[in-house]
């Protein structure tokens, strides 16, 4: 009788093969339901992340402005040597280094530039997938650049606005011709709506305002690195922060400017109503 009872439980003490099915159904269902919403919230934590390096960096400009009786810095490429480290670009002066501890004057030494890179984790978004325009598509801006954010090219941009452009892109070279004008020995004063212009924001973010077509097919997607189409976040010249939908070849919206001078508004506006 013991005999017997022991092989009864033996029997029943386990699964059987329909139980571990429906439980391996639920775990799928579950999974089904709860991993999109893991994906959101971790692509929510990095967008909060990225918002909260860009209000850093936007900052350490308003720092370098005070530092500098509000004159903006000028250079070639300034748009991306403002910060950070060397990237895969020679190495120049990085001014807005110092408010963060970093040298302004990066070195060539591999060793001393892999050490400036692991410290300079301020300027690397967290959700930098890449799309830069050329033969790096796929590499990380952070790894090409030295930095994952672009200052707005109408404030420190100097003459790069000033695009070989042909047939429908003509007209704008005229309205880049006059910004040109404004940026030698630009100054915060002579910078209009302080909160509604952009100064700074995901590397992407550039090439998607600019009134020419993406560099590649799959260039925009790489770089909209927060997973809604034609989306970026961006810094303001007052320093709040925001995630916006940028406008291609748009220079003023109801939400923001790329331009920073209000006398040009009437001409880009006319150019903007052009537009396909």
């Amino acid at each position: 009788m013991r005999l017997c009872n022991l092989r009864l439980s033996r029997r029943h003490s386990g699964f059987t093969l329909i139980e571990l099915l429906v439980v391996i159904a639920v775990i799928a269902v579950l999974l089904a339901v709860l991993l999109p919403s893991l994906r959101k919230a971790k692509a929510l934590t990095k967008r909060v992340t990225c918002q909260s390096n860009l209000k850093q960096i936007a900052t350490a400009w308003s720092m370098y402005l005070d530092d500098n009786d509000g004159h903006f810095y000028q250079g070639r490429n300034a748009n991306l040597t403002y910060g950070g480290w060397s990237g895969m670009q020679p190495s120049s002066p990085h001014p807005l280094n110092q408010y963060f501890n970093l040298p302004v004057d990066l070195p060539e030494d591999p060793n001393a530039k892999t050490k400036i890179k692991a410290n300079a984790r301020i300027f690397c978004c967290p959700a930098d997938r890449g799309g830069v325009p050329g033969y790096a598509v796929y590499e990380k801006a952070f790894n090409f650049y030295g930095t994952s954010y672009q200052t707005n090219v109408m404030l420190i941009g100097q003459n790069q606005l000033l695009m070989q452009a042909s047939g429908q892109f003509a007209q704008f070279m005229a309205l880049h011709e006059e910004v040109n004008k404004r940026l030698i020995n630009l100054t915060l004063s002579r910078v209009d709506q302080h909160s509604r212009l952009l100064l700074i924001g995901d590397c992407g973010w550039i090439n998607q305002w600019k009134p020419i077509p993406h560099p590649r097919e799959d260039w925009k997607e790489l770089a909209e690195w927060h997973d809604r189409p034609d989306c970026h976040n961006v810094a303001f010249l007052d320093g709040h922060v925001g995630f916006f939908n940028i406008r291609k070849g748009f220079y003023v919206t109801d939400q923001y400017a790329v331009l920073p001078f209000e006398e040009l508004y009437g001409m880009a506006r006319g150019f903007q109503q052009q537009l396909p």
